[in-house]
């Protein structure tokens, strides 16, 4: 693999803790110009030894900083396409990081904004209550009284993760054709991080965000967001009302107060409802640290860094999917998930059908109160890694909300069941199924739909019939082994032409020395000599390539 020179220190960085935590093999599939030969060979300790897969993975994205760790974590919530104990250990993964002194933040402040903390608020603790791998939190006081929470960038994240991502392409393009037989498609899971991250570091983001669940939730009496101050908020900087309450992890204080834990529970649920069913738009890290109670029958989210979109027809397919899976209709599942080019063209639909009736007719007859959404969505998940099948991301985002959402709900209230979540989507599903301005305008949304179509399908069949008349049509037939035959075809040249220029060199000072004037001239043995001398180096230099191409090979 080519690299840029700039990145070179970080290259070997990354292989030196890949080496460490025994993932020499993908030193040795990157090939790095040479890196991974350059890098003193050290054997893996016994604990690294001892450690699984998943553990090991863990701490080598530890210690690789935060672009890294905020990989593990894209990483931990594609059930779709890693085993559970990888994803367990993925899960674990927290970007709670050293802080940087307030001096920085103060000049990153300043340097937004035009003025410094001082003048704009009427208190700054500079003493910063949390510190993340991409900002730092501080509290304030507004001159107007209010209180505050302020959010600053690390200085030089940016470039930090920016170049971070850059060699992330790099590995995931050159790593492709050997994943493909993993079914993993590295490029797109780089693709999506990066989109991810790049909207993280960028808090005006999260701004427009957190106003956007502020008018989903601004008649709610169950539900309060925070107010954002725009005027102080910039991609660096972002400042939010203060929420004072008890976070839902503190489940002993709420108990102590005595307010009804399943009521809260069921308040998040409710609220999540509201947010994708009636919104589209959903809080997608509801873990109990994010979610504060500010009173018996209220809580309050924060952090909307983390947001997921699920539109109307994504939300009907998967409605129309629970209908058949309640019916019990493999065969109403297969056709869905084929209609969004889900299941691969070479699956064994046998086979398939057979497992997913199995897994149907196993959960079918189980008690409610028995029943576990993540124990569920796990089984499911582990079904559709076996078969390839593609799930869009607007789902693995929502199954993987869900699961957090039942662990939170879980943790406050320990007699929570599925039950709680089926009567809330139900009830939140038909009343807007039910409001007829909504069917109406659905309705006309799929009129719109089939017209579209109907008026592109004369364009599609010009466009064809016009390539055929130019004799334009083109046949693509890809080949994912054709890179390592280009690169073995390359190889095997080089060494061709180095072996002739051996013979080449090897004859000519052979011609040299039988010549009758070798011994009366000083200048035609040194010209024999240095021939003799390149031979030896040239042979030499075929030898290490062709032993370090057999190390590569094994």
């Amino acid at each position: 693999m080519r690299i840029s020179y700039r990145y070179l220190k970080r290259y070997r960085e990354i292989a030196h803790v890949l080496m460490k935590y025994g993932f020499t093999f993908v030193v040795e599939k990157l090939n790095i110009e040479g890196i991974a030969y350059k890098i003193p060979i050290f054997d893996t300790s016994e604990d690294i030894k001892n450690m699984s897969t998943g553990k090991r993975l863990r701490h080598a994205l530890e210690d690789l900083g935060p672009t890294f760790i905020k990989l593990g974590q894209i990483m931990s919530t594609r059930k779709d396409l890693f085993d559970q104990d990888i994803i367990d250990e993925l899960s674990k993964l927290r970007d709670d990081t050293n802080k940087f002194p307030t001096e920085e933040a103060e000049k990153i402040f300043e340097s937004e904004l035009g003025s410094g903390v001082d003048e704009a608020f009427l208190e700054f603790n500079r003493e910063p209550i949390a510190a993340a791998s991409i900002g730092q939190v501080y509290e304030a006081r507004l001159k107007s009284g209010e209180e505050v929470i302020v959010k600053v960038q690390r200085p030089n994240i940016e470039k930090i993760i920016k170049s971070d991502l850059h060699i992330l392409r790099m590995v995931a393009n050159t790593l492709k054709d050997v994943l493909k037989d993993f079914k993993l498609d590295m490029p797109s899971m780089v693709e999506e991080f990066e989109t991810q991250i790049l909207r993280e570091l960028d808090y005006n983001f999260e701004a427009i965000s957190a106003i956007k669940f502020k008018n989903i939730f601004k008649n709610s009496e169950e539900v309060y967001i925070p107010e954002v101050y725009m005027d102080l908020s910039t991609s660096k900087i972002l400042v939010l009302e203060k929420i004072n309450g008890i976070k839902l992890s503190d489940v002993d204080e709420i108990n102590r107060r005595g307010w009804d834990a399943n009521k809260i529970a069921n308040i998040g649920i409710r609220s999540f409802f509201v947010q994708v069913l009636g919104a589209g738009f959903f809080h997608a890290d509801p873990h109990p640290g994010n979610i504060f109670v500010i009173d018996k029958g209220k809580i309050s989210y924060i952090d909307f860094g983390m947001i997921g979109i699920i539109d109307k027809k994504t939300l009907k397919l998967l409605n129309n999917i629970s209908l058949a899976v309640v019916h019990r209709n493999v065969d109403k599942i297969i056709y869905y998930l084929t209609e969004i080019e889900a299941i691969p063209n070479d699956t064994n639909l046998t086979g398939f059908k057979q497992d997913m009736l199995y897994l149907m007719h196993f959960y079918y007859d189980v008690p409610l109160e028995r029943l576990s959404m993540t124990e569920i969505l796990n089984e499911v998940f582990r079904f559709f890694r076996k078969y390839g099948v593609v799930v869009p991301n607007q789902l693995i985002m929502l199954a993987k909300t869900i699961i957090i959402l039942e662990g939170t709900a879980r943790l406050i209230d320990p007699t929570f069941s599925i039950d709680s979540l089926g009567k809330e989507f139900l009830k939140h599903y038909y009343k807007d199924r039910l409001k007829f301005k909504d069917r109406i305008g659905d309705s006309i949304e799929e009129v719109d739909e089939v017209l579209l179509d109907l008026k592109s399908i004369p364009k599609q069949l010009k466009s064809i019939l016009k390539n055929i008349e130019k004799n334009d049509i083109k046949l693509e037939i890809q080949d994912v082994k054709m890179t390592k035959l280009e690169k073995v075809l390359v190889e095997f040249t080089q060494q061709i032409s180095l072996s002739l220029v051996l013979a080449a060199l090897i004859i000519g000072s052979a011609t040299i020395i039988s010549s009758p004037n070798i011994a009366s001239n000083y200048w035609v043995r040194l010209i024999a000599f240095i021939g003799f001398f390149t031979s030896f180096i040239v042979g030499l230099l075929l030898i290490i390539k062709s032993l370090r191409a057999k190390y590569k090979k094994d």
